[in-house]
């Protein structure tokens, strides 16, 4: 059963047991919420097309996996108070959290910026295994990763086997995605 487990706003309020997750993260409006859906086949994650609306981690039961749907970093309209909390419990979850075996970093095929390197960079630090995910393949010519391959790799610093390339909005290899998180998972 595809479902919505709970929201959390810090490492204590997170799910208290020992199932392995992977987590979702990316900058805001990438389409972290709109992977969830594609991948549940349902509509149990809230999307939006301003910036910044999840706020909380929110945990979900897709195939029998648990996947946490983290909030954006970059632009968001909300207090800098707020966008210092919301950091601090990212860092706690990415840093402490027993059950995360898996980060799947979600990117937009034709933007990548410094936020999104040094979140590369910070994966680099971390015990988990972790993956690059273009999302909205479809917005762009198949060319576009392949003209730019190289410059991608050379500026995220990664192979390219940890790379994949999906549309949530068109569910274009949500399947392979879906795998990657249940090869990790187990």
């Amino acid at each position: 059963m595809n479902r919505f487990i709970k929201s959390a706003t810090s490492l204590k309020d997170c799910i208290n047991d020992s199932k392995k997750e992977v987590c979702l993260i990316g900058r805001s409006n990438v389409g972290k919420s709109t992977i969830i859906n594609g991948l549940a086949n349902a509509k149990i994650a809230q999307t939006s097309k301003t910036p910044g609306r999840t706020v909380t981690m929110n945990f979900y039961e897709i195939s029998n996996q648990r996947i946490v749907d983290l909030p954006g970093y970059g632009y968001a309209r909300i207090k800098k108070s707020q966008k210092e909390e919301i950091s601090l419990f990212l860092s706690d979850y990415l840093n402490h959290r027993k059950n995360l075996v898996g980060i799947f970093l979600i990117l937009d095929l034709g933007v990548i910026t410094d936020q999104d390197i040094e979140i590369v960079r910070l994966l680099t630090t971390l015990d988990v295994e972790y993956y690059i995910v273009f999302n909205k393949i479809d917005k762009y010519p198949k060319s576009a990763y392949i003209n730019n391959k190289e410059k991608i790799l050379d500026a995220l610093k990664v192979n390219e086997d940890r790379i994949l390339l999906i549309s949530a909005k068109n569910k274009q290899n949500l399947n392979n995605l879906m795998l990657k998180i249940i090869d990790v998972i187990s």
